[in-house]
């Protein structure tokens, strides 16, 4: 018995080395292994031709959620991987009790695994000036100010792209980063990833803070 209690205990610090190792090595594949998720996220979404409610940003983003949590149990490369939808940030003010609750800032989504995570912001994306803005203004804007992710260097932006928005959308959106207090010219989304169903940008962002960020863009071409 004293020879199984030692083993039981030599396996349990085996495996917790190997667990640790396995999620040090996640976190510092974060961008990677994120991009890869979301992507067979959509590719799980799309086989399900695109079903949502309606085009209400809330209800794309619960079929994402849907899917993403999906691959998240399934596929193993994720395994690590914990999906929060609605996730609250609470301040330090907040956690002793200075500050009310209701004004924590509420991103969309977070990925996080154990040492570290990445936020996801979700925007309808349309034909009209309005959701360009609005992608740039209360969206990218949340991760710049330091709003989001203020001790990462990661975030993702997520664009439900709509009414058959035309080529100029990229370009809107652009003229809305290039003209914002916060960022300007050099502050552009590029394209990195285009296939038949969404398109990959990124953008690279100093901060007020001194810890700049990159956002990553997944726009997906909903009908």
């Amino acid at each position: 018995m004293r020879e199984m209690a030692v083993l039981e205990r030599a396996f349990d610090r085996v495996s917790g080395r190997i667990h640790e190792q396995i999620h040090n090595r996640a976190t510092r594949r974060l961008p990677e292994l994120v991009q890869d998720l979301i992507d067979e996220a959509l590719a799980r979404w799309a086989a399900n031709d695109w079903l949502t409610f309606d085009k209400a940003e809330v209800n794309c983003s619960s079929q994402l959620y849907r899917w993403m949590t999906e691959v998240c149990r399934s596929d193993s490369r994720f395994f690590m991987f914990h999906v929060s939808i609605e996730h609250i940030l609470l301040t330090p003010e907040m956690l002793n009790g200075s500050e009310s609750v209701t004004g924590a800032a509420r991103p969309d989504f977070r990925l996080s695994l154990r040492g570290g995570g990445v936020l996801l912001e979700a925007k309808r994306l349309t034909n009209t000036a309005k959701f360009s803005r609005l992608y740039v203004t209360e969206g990218m804007a949340r991760f710049v100010s330091s709003s989001y992710g203020a001790d990462e260097s990661l975030g993702i932006m997520v664009g439900y792209v709509q009414d058959q928005a035309g080529p100029g959308l990229h370009s809107r959106v652009n003229g809305y980063v290039k003209t914002h207090y916060l960022m300007g010219v050099g502050h552009e989304l590029k394209l990195s990833v285009s296939n038949t169903d969404w398109e990959w940008f990124s953008s690279s962002h100093e901060r007020a803070s001194g810890l700049p960020i990159d956002l990553n863009h997944v726009w997906i071409r909903l009908p």
